[in-house]
């Protein structure tokens, strides 16, 4: 080979070495991402007191309040966060300092169990994967990720011919030379996250061009205004009253019999009305929130479910429940974490032998260049 075909050569396996950061830093975003799906879980298993039982009757909502103001004087809930039978009862407070934390409640005895401080690790983990803590930059360095894990996907569909042999005959070498068995252990994992793969990819690029459109000016509509008391609704008192919780939540159990009650938010200003959502269970993958008038009790909207929204909120409300698995309960958050671990394997396996076969053709162009220059200089 001639010196400048060995140089040319050699430029190229730089131009590849290049597109490491890349995949690196997909492979940084699929492990966050799955540590993100079950964040609420892990903190579960560390922390004992966001931990119940669940046996006995539980509690009135107003009896979880005052256990949780108690613990903290002067402080104030602003919402109920009901994780299930097996987690204590996320009281989210202002506190007097101006900083928010969260008692946990036991939701059949009403003791407090232990405060958690600032943002939850569920928070910071979902803000490191979604936008990399620095919103919108990280938000588009994020999503563009979509564009090379879904050109991976197809064009790993058309070189790996008959690809579906692997969901019934998985053949992974666990004993042969590591670049054999990642090699299977690759094929094998991307023929088994194939559906997770275009599920992912699709709802991250939905997530880009919508946040393109609306910097460019060109959203996509589906807003709507929000909710609010009217002015002649309110109170005219020196203090305003303190909202029923427990009589709001029957307003709102009323309203949709079948909805499982999951946050109760209270609301932040004398405009804004108490929010209860939850879901129904005939849609899991659209929640429903139900508006109630704090003073009156009255209520007066019903959102989300199959039936509320536009097209555009129906959509953005699937895209986002498909991409976070954050809908059917814990089972589904396994799934999404189980197949969230096999394509960060899949990740991390793809980059070990591009790393390894272009190491191999580097070395061998170096070696190539210099018998070059030799034979050239002789």
């Amino acid at each position: 080979m001639s010196v400048g075909k060995s140089r040319t050569r050699l430029w190229f396996l730089w131009h590849s070495w290049l597109a490491m950061p890349i995949w690196a830093f997909l492979f940084f975003v699929c492990l966050t991402g799955t540590i993100a799906v079950v964040s609420t879980e892990i903190m579960w298993l560390v922390n004992p007191a966001m931990r119940a039982s669940g046996e006995g009757e539980p509690l009135p909502a107003s009896a979880l309040i005052a256990a949780a103001e108690a613990a903290a004087p002067g402080g104030r809930v602003n919402s109920l966060d009901w994780g299930g039978s097996h987690m204590a009862v996320g009281a989210q407070m202002a506190m007097p300092d101006g900083t928010f934390a969260t008692a946990w409640v036991n939701p059949v005895s009403g003791a407090v169990q232990g405060m958690s401080a600032g943002n939850s690790f569920r928070m910071f983990f979902r803000a490191l994967h979604g936008w990399l803590l620095t919103f919108p930059v990280g938000w588009y360095l994020v999503t563009l990720l979509a564009i090379p894990l879904l050109g991976s996907l197809i064009t790993g569909l058309v070189v790996y011919k008959r690809f579906w042999k692997s969901f019934y005959q998985p053949r992974i070498r666990w004993r042969q030379a590591p670049r054999v068995m990642w090699g299977d252990l690759h094929r094998v994992a991307g023929t088994w996250s194939i559906w997770f793969i275009a599920v992912i990819s699709v709802t991250s690029l939905w997530f880009l061009i919508y946040m393109m459109l609306f910097h460019l000016g060109m959203g996509l509509g589906g807003g709507k205004p929000p909710v609010l008391l009217a002015r002649e609704r309110l109170p005219v008192a020196a203090t305003a009253p303190k909202p029923d919780v427990d009589a709001i939540l029957s307003a709102a159990a009323a309203a949709l019999p079948d909805m499982r009650v999951r946050f109760l938010w209270l609301p932040g200003t004398a405009y804004d009305p108490a929010t209860v959502g939850g879901s129904s269970g005939q849609v899991p993958l659209l929640p429903d929130y139900v508006r109630v008038d704090p003073f009156t009790v009255e209520v007066i909207a019903i959102e989300g479910g199959a039936g509320g929204g536009s097209a555009i909120e129906l959509t953005r409300t699937i895209m986002r429940a498909l991409h976070t698995g954050d809908f059917g309960g814990l089972p589904v958050k396994l799934v999404w974490f189980a197949f969230g671990l096999l394509m960060t394997t899949l990740v991390f396996s793809g980059m070990l032998i591009w790393m390894k076969r272009t190491a191999r053709a580097t070395v061998e162009a170096v070696r190539g260049l210099r018998m070059a220059e030799g034979s050239s200089n002789a």
